[in-house]
């Protein structure tokens, strides 16, 4: 057996350090304060992976991740269900408004707000509604999206 296995394993990838002592760590990328990059967020659902209260908890704490964030552009579509989000009456408005408050645009399905017969104040200068053939576009043609469903 080769005792030098490690060893015989090419660590010029960016993100593994090779320490003199021959420990070998796997670093995750960090996001640094001049990075500018957009974040694209596409929520499907006004809660995250099953529709519960839990389901909302867990999605009330990736909006207040985000909010944390040091990501200076974030772009949020909403479609389906994820219109909700709008309506006052959502139990998640507050911590979505928050979100939005932090967004660079709100985007949200136009055929999905009339389905869901959803009630928000168009006033906000960060909402963009669309629809969803516009959408489709973006989520075909950008890479990278956070997919919350």
């Amino acid at each position: 057996m080769n005792s030098n296995q490690k060893d015989s394993l090419d660590y010029s990838d960016p993100e593994v350090e090779k320490f003199s002592d021959g420990i070998v760590l796997e670093v995750m990328p960090q996001k640094n304060d001049s990075d500018s990059s957009t974040k694209y967020i596409l929520i499907k659902h006004d809660y995250y992976s099953s529709d519960s209260d839990h389901g909302r908890t867990l999605l009330k704490s990736i909006f207040n991740s985000l909010i944390k964030s040091n990501f200076k552009n974030l772009t949020v579509y909403l479609i389906d269900k994820g219109v909700l989000l709008l309506d006052k009456s959502n139990p998640l408005n507050e911590s979505f408004t928050s979100l939005v408050n932090n967004c660079e645009i709100v985007i949200a399905d136009d055929d999905s707000i009339k389905e869901y017969a959803v009630s928000f104040s168009s006033s906000d200068n960060k909402l963009s509604i669309q629809p969803f053939e516009t959408i489709a576009e973006d989520i075909v043609y950008l890479s990278e999206f956070l997919v919350l469903e």
